[in-house]
């Protein structure tokens, strides 16, 4: 196993997740196994025996250190999201019973006053009150929930900066990483709006009755467990590295606010350990800083690369195993009828797709160009399940070839600086006519000038050359493909 994969390990098995021994990934909540999945199908780690197995076309493999830095959140970077929340979340919950147990037991001389500012105000703590922070707890969530109430524990936001320069080291910051609490927020608030009010009066949150009590308490757990809910900005973070770019900033702060959990348990590590309770690993972060040198030993993967569908944060559903089974934005899973010998659909029209056009399943919008690159055509490659986008660059007139993902996801630009074999595709040989004859007209033409003759067909007939390109096209033995219309959207 190579250094990418191990740390992907580590950082995986950190958030609760068990590696199979055929490399898939589940995530084990309580006794269960949940599977991760993106558009119905397992999430692997990308060892070499799971990328050459026969049917790893039907596998996702997780490489997120690939990622186009502008691209928006991946669908395996959505996943990791809520991978490391979920397990940060079910470690919260089992707090309160540890510091209510403790707060039950003799007071101890050592203790600092830090300590008893966190133990003495649950020492009067009324098992009602218990209760109902239970259930409170019950309803934090990972996502907003599909009617717009926010009960999520946290949220990390990620965000690309405008290339400023770091506060602190000066170097060039490409994203940033916050946290915020939003249910914490919401229970604060309630409390500030019925201030005075005694502790056993009830007060709305987010559609239920919660007594002053219980929010009270919770507020206190949640600044003794988390001091950045007081002070989101002391847990914010930066990364100054264009690879892996977004993955560095949200896994640096995610360690720091689990730091913060990791140290209420050090205070009191025997009371933890006798039920079981550790603190979260995050060994593996002091190998972030090595991605930028590690993260090709694995190739380009789909779903990792990019993304530019606009990001969601509702839920459709609260079960936390429905919220790592991803469909991906934009792109209708459709089956294909495969067959061997079925290579290629080619589209040879000038004329560029519109966002999101659909052609037998496959997105062919082109991708996002650097500068120079134009358009020329797309060719669908069925039996790898990508779509070839074929361009030109304007400035040294080489050939360039876009590789996407059968969603439209962009995984890898190739340029080719000894130009096109035997002429641009789907235009004709400078020099040469639509039946292959001489043309003395286009012989000296640069390939954007024939490029303009495609889109100018008056222009072409001035000069003699007719294209002869056919609007669409597709190789002998072609075979069919069903086009489901089913409109893919996030699915927890």
């Amino acid at each position: 196993m190579n250094e990418l994969n191990k740390l992907y390990k580590a950082m995986l098995e950190s958030w609760g997740c068990v590696i199979k021994p055929d490399s898939r990934i589940v995530l084990r909540l309580g006794g269960d196994e949940v599977d991760v999945k993106i558009d119905d199908m397992a999430v692997y780690l990308p060892v070499s025996e799971a990328l050459d197995s026969t049917d790893s076309m039907h596998k996702v493999f997780f490489h997120p250190a690939c990622e186009n830095i502008v691209s928006k959140e991946t669908e395996v970077f959505k996943i990791i999201r809520r991978m490391a929340v979920i397990h940060m979340l079910e470690l919260f919950k089992k707090y309160p019973v540890v510091l209510l147990s403790i707060a039950g037991g003799k007071e101890k001389s050592k203790w600092s006053q830090s300590t008893l500012d966190i133990i003495n105000p649950l020492t009067t703590v009324k098992k009602p009150v218990v209760e109902e922070i239970k259930k409170l707890m019950a309803r934090f969530k990972v996502e907003v929930d599909e009617n717009g109430q926010d009960n999520r524990f946290i949220h990390i936001k990620v965000s690309r900066t405008q290339g400023r320069s770091s506060t602190g080291s000066g170097e060039r910051v490409y994203y940033k990483a916050k946290p915020s609490f939003p249910i914490y927020n919401e229970i604060v608030k309630r409390l500030s709006q019925s201030e005075g009010q005694a502790d056993n009066q009830t007060v709305e949150l987010n559609g239920h009755s919660v007594s002053r009590a219980a929010l009270k308490l919770m507020a206190h757990l949640f600044r003794s467990i988390i001091p950045a809910v007081m002070d989101p900005d002391s847990a914010s973070t930066e990364s100054t590295t264009s690879v892996a770019s977004r993955l560095i900033a949200f896994c640096t702060c995610y360690e720091q606010v689990a730091e913060q959990m990791n140290r209420i348990q050090n205070l009191f590590r025997a009371e933890f350990n006798k039920l079981g309770i550790y603190p979260i690993d995050l060994s593996w972060t002091e190998q972030l800083d090595e991605l930028p040198e590690i993260w090709r030993q694995i190739p380009a993967l789909d779903y990792n690369t990019n993304n530019t569908q606009e990001e969601s944060a509702s839920s459709s559903a609260g079960n936390l195993g429905g919220i790592l089974a991803i469909t991906s934005s934009g792109s209708n899973q459709q089956a294909v009828a495969q067959n061997p010998q079925q290579q290629l659909i080619t589209q040879a029209q000038i004329a560029q797709p519109m966002a999101g056009t659909l052609v037998g399943g496959f997105n062919v919008t082109p991708p996002v160009m650097i500068g120079g690159d134009r358009w020329l055509r797309y060719e669908i490659d069925v039996g790898s399940n990508q779509v070839i986008h074929h361009a030109i660059n304007t400035v040294t007139n080489a050939a360039v070839i876009y590789y996407c993902t059968k969603s439209g996801t962009f995984l890898q630009r190739v340029e080719n600086a000894g130009g096109f074999p035997g002429g641009i595709p789907g235009m004709p040989t400078p020099g040469m006519g639509a039946m292959g004859a001489f043309n003395p007209m286009t012989a000296m033409m640069t390939p954007q000038m024939l490029a303009m003759m495609q889109l100018n067909p008056a222009l072409a007939a001035m000069t003699g050359m007719a294209t002869g390109v056919p609007t669409t096209a597709t190789t002998a033995g072609q075979s069919s493909v069903t086009v489901d219309n089913n409109n893919s959207s996030y699915t927890w």
